[in-house]
């Protein structure tokens, strides 16, 4: 396998160290953490607290965003007819 050289940052380094688990390589750990799925909803919360807030969402909304997703409402708009809607 080839391998390449990169330096990190301590504070980087440090956060790395932490998600990794007692058999694992950094490499095995970056892979992990990068193919980990993430919910949206905690993509917006990590959005507002980075701009200061301490986040909008609270554990209630996020309940309800993630169970939206999992089920959408439908909407109260007809149905598009599937004829020729511009025909003159």
């Amino acid at each position: 396998m080839t391998r390449k050289t990169v330096s990190l940052d301590v504070d980087v380094y440090r956060k790395i160290k932490h998600r990794q688990t007692v058999h694992e390589s950094i490499s095995a750990t970056l892979r992990r953490v990068l193919e980990e799925e993430k919910d949206p909803a905690d993509y917006l919360d990590e959005l507002f607290r980075d701009f200061g807030g301490k986040g909008v969402m609270t554990d209630d909304g996020l309940a309800r965003a993630r169970s939206r997703q999992a089920n959408p409402p439908r909407s109260l708009r007809p149905a598009r007819s599937q004829g020729n809607a511009h025909a003159a």
